[in-house]
């Protein structure tokens, strides 16, 4: 039996201490849901759940991006079905202008009517906008044609928004059906070879035409692009007119639609000028003869074809953004779920745990109290 140390009460005071400790930890938990509270609780769990909480972020900003991105798309959509009912209604004018009965009023009426719907198509072009930005007039653009009086210009289609930069050849020429029916040949090329032709039957149609050559592919299959190429129909001749143009990449669009800065967490989009030059329907005239008239339908027809590439081209990256939308949902929730399997404190866990220590503290002070009367027994041996 000792006096100066009283080692029943040292371990019993230890051992108060421990569940002192162990209840703060627990209130800790208790109090913030947490059972991780601080680094000494889990140093690694706690940099793996750090690191999961800032891809987190950046999957939820992702998902906001898709949205956004969503939106842009559905507005350009708009502005193309808007575009698309336009250029049908410029091809029920043609069909009507096309017609023998129409004296010259007719036709010149009709021909108001064409000139407003091909200002409101323009219109629509030059005012469309997402967040201040030009949606449907910042694509592709041409210049530099090189002298001549065959061709007096090149549009790129309105469908062809990721058409490639660079220098560019248009030759045309024209052959005669054996039912006296004129064909103008055209064909577009550069470094890669032939990108666009076609064989355009303008008919008894005169004076300034556009010749669209829709969906042409490039030889090594990398792009797809359409042209509208206007040339002078009086001095086209079966000898080939050749000129050359380049052609300037348009806005590019880059949605960030993943949490990192890597292949698969970004889609890009371009779109084309959505004008009546790039449509092909600028040198629309149905006044003059009615082999201008049906040339009209041919091209309103090529138009609705250029619009219907590019509307299938929108709806293609909606889909796209779409299933990246719902991939980053899923990712979400498992991370979350990983992250809460590291971080979160299991209550009823937790407050069995504590109703446990909060009875080994009672049990502990009982314990110390008794420890710390030994030492008195010593006064007995003295009686």
């Amino acid at each position: 039996m000792y006096i100066n140390t009283n080692v029943p009460a040292l371990f019993a005071e230890n051992s108060l201490l421990n569940t002192q400790n162990t209840l703060t930890n627990l209130q800790d938990q208790m109090s913030t849901g947490y059972q991780i509270n601080s680094p000494a609780d889990n140093p690694s769990g706690l940099a793996i759940a750090n690191l999961m909480q800032g891809e987190l972020g950046g999957i939820n900003s992702a998902i906001n991006n898709t949205t956004e991105a969503t939106n842009l798309l559905n507005t350009a959509n708009g502005g193309m079905q808007t575009d698309l009912q336009i250029v049908q209604q410029l091809q029920q004018l043609a069909v009507q202008a096309s017609n023998t009965t129409n004296n010259s009023q007719d036709l010149q009426d009709i021909q108001g009517q064409i000139n407003q719907l091909l200002t409101a198509l323009n219109n629509v072009g030059q005012t469309l906008n997402y967040n201040n930005q030009t949606v449907l007039n910042a694509g592709p653009t041409t210049g530099s044609l090189s002298a001549t009086t065959t061709i007096t210009n090149v549009q790129v289609g309105s469908d062809s928004g990721a058409s490639a930069a660079g220098n560019y050849t248009v030759a045309v020429s024209y052959t005669t059906t054996s039912a006296g029916t004129i064909e103008d040949i055209a064909t577009i090329s550069n470094s890669s070879g032939t990108v666009a032709s076609g064989v355009i039957a303008v008919g008894a149609a005169t004076g300034n035409l556009n010749l669209q050559l829709v969906a042409g592919t490039s030889s090594d299959g990398s792009y797809k692009t359409s042209f509208a190429v206007t040339v002078n129909q009086a001095n086209v001749s079966t000898a080939i007119t050749t000129a050359t143009f380049s052609v300037t990449a348009g806005t590019l669009y880059q949605f960030q639609t993943g949490p990192n800065d890597a292949a698969g967490n970004s889609i890009s989009t371009q779109f084309g000028n959505f004008t009546a030059a790039n449509l092909g329907l600028d040198q629309i005239n149905v006044t003059t003869s009615v082999g201008n008239a049906q040339y009209a339908i041919t091209q309103a027809q090529s138009a609705l074809a250029m619009l219907t590439n590019a509307q299938g081209a929108v709806g293609a990256q909606l889909d796209q953004l779409n299933y990246a939308s719902n991939n980053l949902q899923t990712e979400s929730t498992n991370l979350q779920s990983s992250k809460a399997t590291i971080m979160d404190a299991n209550m009823a866990t937790v407050t069995s745990q504590f109703a446990q220590q909060q009875i080994l503290l009672q049990t502990g002070l009982q314990s110390l109290q008794a420890a710390n009367s030994l030492p008195g027994m010593v006064l007995k041996l003295l009686g």
